[in-house]
């Protein structure tokens, strides 16, 4: 199971059939690809919501493309 914490910034994420998330507001993400795709979130209040299948695999690889391109930036930003 990977773990990820928090993004700085505001990132949005469309499901195919969750509508719309604020990656943001993302505490942590727990993410698991076998047997099939669940990503369990637990956002910035504490509650905890799971998603499975296809939604899953969308905030999964919504939440690592803001992640590269936030250490992308980072990166460039703090460079000497």
């Amino acid at each position: 199971m990977h773990t990820i914490i928090s993004t700085p910034s505001v990132f949005s994420c469309k499901t195919p059939t969750a509508g719309w998330l604020n990656l943001a507001q993302i505490r942590q993400l727990q993410f698991e690809e076998q047997p099939s795709p669940v990503a369990v979130v637990t956002w910035h209040n504490g509650d905890t919501q799971s998603f499975f299948g296809e939604n899953a695999t969308a905030i999964m690889a919504n939440w690592q493309e803001a992640a590269d391109r936030t250490c992308n930036d980072y990166r460039v930003k703090n460079r000497r």
